[in-house]
């Protein structure tokens, strides 16, 4: 197959737009990784459904952070072709004293120069147990002062 110049970045500027993400992400520097997004980006974490616009990834995503420590992602490839970026990997991260260990895939998807949707492939299973968390989704009970869970 030819190609074809049609005056965008090329895979090779987008790979490094996403390498810049991750680096962002590393930084805990949220507003950077949104600096590379189109305002009406679309974040979609597969098993819980999308995020529209940036306020709503500041939002989730400045709540999801809290507690989070010792990140690194291993990423074993990432695939460029045109307006699209694959990337493989395995998230790692201890949030609230739990080690977490994820692996995932994300897609990226461009406008010009900036990312306008990504989606990330992960087994939502595996980190509600990582977590200690109800495989269920729900929240587990706060505890009493006691010690004692609370039947709210």
């Amino acid at each position: 197959m030819s190609h074809v110049d049609t005056g965008h970045m090329g895979d090779a500027g987008h790979i490094s737009t996403v390498k810049a993400y991750y680096a962002a992400w590393l930084a805990d520097d949220l507003e950077a990784v949104l600096r590379l997004c189109t305002d009406d980006v679309v974040a979609v974490n597969v098993p819980i459904g999308p995020l529209n616009g940036k306020a709503a990834v500041r939002e989730f995503f400045g709540k999801f952070a809290r507690g989070m420590t010792d990140k690194r992602y291993d990423v074993h490839r990432i695939l460029g072709d045109g307006e699209c970026v694959v990337v493989e990997g395995v998230e790692n991260y201890v949030k609230d004293g739990k080690q977490v260990s994820l692996p995932y895939m994300s897609t990226f998807l461009f406008r010009g120069e900036l990312i306008r949707e990504w989606r990330d492939y992960f087994d939502l299973q595996t980190v509600l147990r990582q977590l200690g968390l109800p495989l269920d989704g729900s929240r587990p009970p706060k505890k009493a002062a006691g010690g004692a869970a609370s039947g709210a």
